[in-house]
């Protein structure tokens, strides 16, 4: 990890085969404490830093692993290294191949039936460089499990609180893609994704893929997440001395039929949208950096599942669209905003801004569309080295990521682009991160309250609606976020754990989550679980 750092930080001009550092948040926090550490301190560093924060994955040089002779072969394997490693000593070739798995055992206790829940996930991740221009990477998911009821109830979407309840029976695991019906009440589904990456120069680095990305320093993004399944991205980014400019075109699909006929036991089509994001983003000083961000979701595809996209997809120039379209027009419009302030090398302050819309006569306080974040980071607390502490708060008004036409949402297959809680709430999350050696301990929070709909109404928690149906006899000057049936809920994750191996990040989890669900009724769960895992990727269940 340190060697990664400060190769990055400190020679920026060299040139190496580029590579996605891992969507994780625990690994990104690693990554984000010592690169603060070291672009402050202008002692260790006069080049000034090219690291830019907000935009994840990190594209950072690719290294290879020095073998330790000095252990035995399963020693190395098991600890440090990656599981097959194929070098050409002439710098022309290399891979690594890891496996994937997460082997889960627990049971919910606020659950009378008693039952035991599973995950059992399999796959592998091949990393490669060619030369030192080219890198890759691909993985595959293979997995069946069962879970909790909150979560059955979301897969399954038989419960009105969650969305595409009335017109969807399609089943998602939250940010894993569609399911399959596994046994009597479990599920079975995969995933898979992979990019190639080729950097010319220093200043540009080019990726097609299939993946997910992150905008934004926080816990959450109010302006794209890795909330949702993984889609097909050209990402352009572009790096000079203290600015980084990353233009992101990608495909995503509404689980809609797309039109086109298809033959008996052949999966279906689904209709298709194109989004085309903008980030330029600056590093002030070494102590701030700001970005400014724009989405766009354009006019999905017809009922033949054609789409009609013309040369203002691909206009590279962040603000243009918004000009020429507006917030309020039928391709789906975002604006952002990012901050981050490194107090000091342990203490940053970050946050951000989201504008979907804003009002009008037409419209009243329903196209006030908005949300921000502010947060805190804080590493080595109290000067204990390895105790990290984050406290966040996100809100976002109704009827926000929504479009007039529900075609049009912010959204990718049947979860929202940004938040899991989509729109009209507000939310408090915190953590606690601990590491002696081998063993860490986290310790996590959420508060949230957020209003749902109810008797066939919308009041703007659910972006897949249209925003121009809303509840009858609603003032439109009186629209708030948390309207509607106003839901509370709080979760607790206590993790305890043991580091194995940081070729595939594996570890060993004992945890317990509590989670409260209140409105006119209370849902409980109380989930204790034991788990060996690699984690190369963010799941959220905290919703």
């Amino acid at each position: 990890m340190k060697k990664i750092l400060y190769i990055f930080i400190l020679f920026p001009s060299l040139l190496l085969a580029q590579r996605n550092f891992p969507l994780n948040r625990e690994w990104g926090l690693k990554f984000e404490k010592q690169a603060s550490a070291v672009t402050i301190d202008s002692t260790i560093s006069n080049t000034g830093s090219s690291f830019v924060s907000c935009f994840k994955p990190y594209i950072v040089p690719s290294i290879q692993i020095t073998k330790d002779k000095s252990r035995s072969w399963l020693f190395r394997k098991l600890k440090k290294e990656n599981i097959i490693i194929v070098n050409d000593t002439a710098d022309r070739f290399y891979l690594t191949a890891d496996p994937l798995f997460n082997f889960e055992f627990g049971k919910d206790m606020a659950d009378t039936s008693g039952e035991m829940l599973y995950r059992n996930t399999r796959g592998f991740i091949i990393r490669g460089d060619i030369g030192r221009k080219f890198s890759f990477e691909t993985s595959f998911y293979e997995n069946q499990a069962t879970y909790v009821k909150y979560i059955d109830n979301y897969i399954a979407s038989t419960d009105d609180l969650f969305p595409q309840t009335s017109n969807y029976n399609y089943s998602v695991i939250p940010g894993q893609g569609r399911s399959k019906v596994f046994k009597k009440n479990g599920y079975d589904y995969a995933m898979s994704s992979g990019y190639i990456s080729y950097s010319p120069n220093k200043i540009f680095n080019v990726q097609l893929g299939h993946g997910k990305h992150f905008i934004g320093d926080g816990y959450r993004s109010l302006l794209l997440s890795d909330n949702s399944f993984n889609y097909p991205y050209l990402r352009i980014t572009t790096t000079y001395k203290n600015i980084q400019y990353t233009n992101l075109y990608t495909s995503f699909m509404n689980l809609t039929n797309g039109g086109m006929k298809t033959p008996p036991h052949v999966e279906r089509l689904f209709q298709k949208k194109t989004g085309s994001f903008q980030m330029l983003s600056f590093n002030l000083w070494n102590r701030f950096q700001l970005g400014v961000f724009q989405g766009m979701i354009f006019e999905a595809a017809d009922s033949t599942n054609k789409e009609h996209v013309n040369f203002n997809t691909f206009d590279p120039v962040i603000g243009v669209n918004t000009a020429l379209y507006g917030l309020d027009s039928k391709n789906n419009i975002l604006l952002g905003a990012t901050l981050k302030i490194k107090v000091t090398n342990s203490i940053s302050l970050y946050g951000q801004y989201m504008l979907d819309e804003v009002p009008t006569k037409s419209s009243g306080q329903v196209g006030n569309k908005y949300g921000y974040q502010i947060g805190l980071k804080y590493f080595d607390l109290f000067t204990l080295k390895n105790l990290h502490f984050q406290l966040e708060y996100n809100t976002v008004s109704p009827y926000s990521y929504a479009s007039d036409n529900t075609f049009q949402s912010y959204t990718h297959y049947n979860q929202s682009l940004a938040h899991p809680l989509g729109a009209n709430f507000t939310e408090i999350v915190g953590f606690l991160n601990y590491s002696l050696k081998d063993f860490f301990i986290q310790l996590k929070g959420n508060y949230a309250v957020k209003g749902y709909d109810y008797s066939g109404y919308n009041f703007g928690g659910n972006v897949f609606k249209s925003s121009s149906e809303f509840a009858a006899n609603q003032p439109l000057d009186n629209i708030h976020t948390t309207q509607g049936m106003k839901t509370t809920i709080t979760y607790q994750d206590i993790q305890i754990g043991y580091f194995i191996n940081p070729a595939r990040n594996s570890n060993i989890v004992i945890g317990l989550i509590n989670r409260s669900e209140i409105n006119t009724k209370t849902f409980n769960t109380q989930y204790v679980y034991v788990s060996w895992k690699t984690s190369l990727a963010n799941f959220y269940y905290d919703f």
